[in-house]
């Protein structure tokens, strides 16, 4: 009996090894905390969190996660309470929401914790004061965050293709919805809208406005202006959620989302797949919520010997009706279908660079 016992533990860590080749038996797990902005449920970070919990599973981190519910005051109180913690962990990730990625870096290089940067960075005097990677805070590793000026770019691009060549005259008026005046993300996504306005002579922004990632602010403020700009014909908006406080105002205002006004915004939120179906909205940009186990592979292969780019950005992808029944499909399978060491440098040495992105993850999956 005692045999067949010795037999059937042998079988058992056999199959271990199998299923976690990357993690010994016992082996205690890398401590990895993440100071996230949103809380749970929220229509951006909480995919941006799943999809970050798959990845360290894969790699053989032990991922904590402080949720601030998007307030900037309790996001600057868990960076201290996260450092309140024994042990503390190993490396922290953290975003530049509302400007508090400058006490996240002094106080992670007081205590010798190592960090790194997702979703929002610094820009323009805040980089200046605090540099890049590894030049003031050595603690800091890398960041990888989204081209927001991008995203910001490709929205306008769709939006006003369509819209110009549904006008009659070619002359097309502009709304914009930002979020938040000191969100790095809000201001370079704006950017990248006036960046594409100068491609088109006949479109005039009417006005840009500050919502503060807010649905409901959003829709009082579209309201308002379609008052006073009751000509708009396209409406950008730097959010989904926003977005979807936009399509209220219109409707309440008897204009019809999608084909009176065209509306479109960033983060592939999954209320957005429904308004695109819908041709409510005419397109939504996204992809970045995949940034955070991106960011874990490149932290695994840092580990591992693998510098990766400190100054690292993500590109963005376009959805509108004609492919969001495909990014769908992705979404209805669970993120621990990918094998997040399928795109390791360190688990696949002919790897010359990083493929990540939807096609990436979606031939994967197939």
């Amino acid at each position: 009996m005692k045999a067949v016992q010795q037999i059937w533990g042998m079988v058992w860590v056999t199959v271990l090894c199998l299923l976690f080749p990357t993690q010994s038996i016992g082996a205690e797990r890398t401590r990895v905390a993440f100071l996230n902005p949103g809380g749970p449920g929220d229509a951006f970070f909480q995919p941006m969190t799943d999809f970050m919990q798959a990845a360290a599973d894969d790699l053989g981190f032990e991922l904590t996660v402080y949720y601030a519910n998007r307030n900037h005051v309790l996001y600057d109180e868990n960076i201290h309470r996260l450092f309140s913690t024994q042990p503390l962990p190993e490396y922290i990730i953290g975003t530049n929401a509302r400007g508090s990625g400058k006490e996240l870096l002094k106080v992670a290089e007081a205590a010798g914790v190592k960090t790194l940067f997702v979703n929002q960075g610094f820009i323009d005097v805040e980089q200046i004061v605090v540099g890049t990677p590894g030049e003031r805070y050595k603690q800091w590793l890398f960041e990888y965050i989204p081209d927001d000026i991008n995203a910001g770019y490709l929205l306008a691009k769709t939006l006003l293709d369509e819209a110009v060549e549904h006008s009659s005259d070619g002359t097309v008026e502009v709304l914009a919805i930002t979020g938040h005046e000191e969100s790095a993300a809000s201001v370079l996504r704006l950017r990248g809208l006036k960046e594409a306005l100068v491609e088109y002579p006949g479109v005039r922004l009417n006005q840009a406005v500050h919502a503060d990632w807010k649905r409901d602010k959003a829709k009082k403020l579209t309201r308002r202006l379609l008052e006073r700009y009751p000509s708009t014909s396209v409406v950008w908006s730097a959010s989904d959620v926003m977005a979807h406080g936009v399509c209220e105002a219109l409707r309440e205002t008897g204009r019809n989302p999608g084909s009176d006004v065209l509306v479109g915004g960033v983060d592939w939120a999954d209320s957005a797949l429904d308004s695109l179906r819908k041709k409510e909205f005419t397109a939504s940009v996204g992809g970045h919520f995949m940034d955070g186990g991106w960011a874990l592979v490149m932290l695994y292969d840092m580990m591992h010997g693998i510098k990766p780019d400190k100054m690292g950005r993500s590109s963005f992808s376009v959805l509108t009706v004609d492919n969001v029944d495909i990014y769908a499909k992705l979404r209805e399978q669970s993120w621990a279908a990918i094998d997040f060491r399928a795109f390791s440098k360190h688990q696949n040495p002919e790897l010359t660079q990083y493929n990540f992105g939807l096609e990436a993850v979606l031939k994967q999956l197939q």
